[in-house]
């Protein structure tokens, strides 16, 4: 009998480690995601910068200046959205971790049994927006591409 009780507790252990690691996979995840937007605002504020140095280089009212001011107008809407993706990211990051450490207090308390799932279907809410914000930003990247494009033509 005490082989069989051990082996109950093994296996609650081993059920309560893997719930712990589905938020840990949603971490994961929402950490590549967070790099690659990151990587977006870098390039988003390198090329700010370059208009903005451009720009004081033409005169107020010549049509270089305007086409500057109308790309720069473009680029701080994408530098809200990625402000955007980059906070919805990692508050589900945030809310990934809260779910993993109610996994484990739901072991000990069966009142918050609840908890767990609703942070991860919370959390994934949160990386649905992120994604959406982020959609939203290639959508004006390639817009601005495009106009550029056919600018140059």
């Amino acid at each position: 009998m005490p082989f069989q009780v051990a082996m109950q507790q093994t296996g609650s252990v081993v059920a309560i480690i893997a719930q712990m690691i589905t938020p840990a996979i949603f971490i994961l995840a929402c950490g590549n995601l967070v790099a690659s937007t990151m990587s977006r605002v870098a390039r988003v504020v390198d090329r700010s910068r370059l208009l903005l140095d451009e720009s004081h280089a033409h005169t107020e009212h010549s049509e270089a200046h305007t086409f500057i001011t109308t790309e720069l107008d473009v680029y701080k809407r994408r530098a809200v959205l990625l402000e955007n993706a980059l906070t919805l990211y990692y508050s589900a990051i945030g809310t990934f971790v809260l779910a993993s450490l109610f996994v484990a207090l739901s072991a000990l308390i069966a009142a918050v049994l609840w908890v767990p799932t609703a942070l991860t279907v919370f959390g994934a809410v949160l990386v649905l927006f992120g994604a959406l914000a982020s959609l939203r930003e290639v959508r004006l990247a390639t817009g601005t591409t495009r106009k550029l494009i056919d600018r140059a033509l």
